[in-house]
């Protein structure tokens, strides 16, 4: 899993094979060890719900993304677009993306 910040985004880019545990309904992340013995962590689920669901603290991101839109991204591959879905916040949105890395076998990062 390879995670982009940019102000108002993130992308969440995962390989193929990541990409098919998210599918068969298992969750992945990943988690980047902080100095002082602290963790980031991302998690990443797929939900039955119709909407996208976010949850952050100041240890990391929880992220369920509908299992009809893993379905769809799933049957449109390859392709260079994902799926994206904003999430309104206090002063504007944030725009999440999810890609599949299909480029070399989709190796993970």
């Amino acid at each position: 899993m390879n995670l982009r910040f940019a102000a108002g985004d993130i992308r969440i880019r995962v390989s193929t094979e990541e990409f098919a545990e998210l599918c068969a309904g298992k969750s992945i992340g990943l988690t980047v060890n902080m100095p002082r013995g602290h963790a980031f962590r991302v998690k990443l689920n797929q939900t039955n719900a119709e909407q996208w669901q976010f949850d952050s603290d100041p240890t990391g991101l929880w992220l369920s993304i509908p299992r009809i839109e893993l379905t769809g991204l799933a049957q449109g591959l390859p392709a260079k677009e994902g799926i994206k879905h904003a999430f309104l916040t206090n002063q504007d949105e944030l725009q999440i993306s999810l890609e599949i890395d299909v480029k070399k076998g989709g190796k993970k990062d």
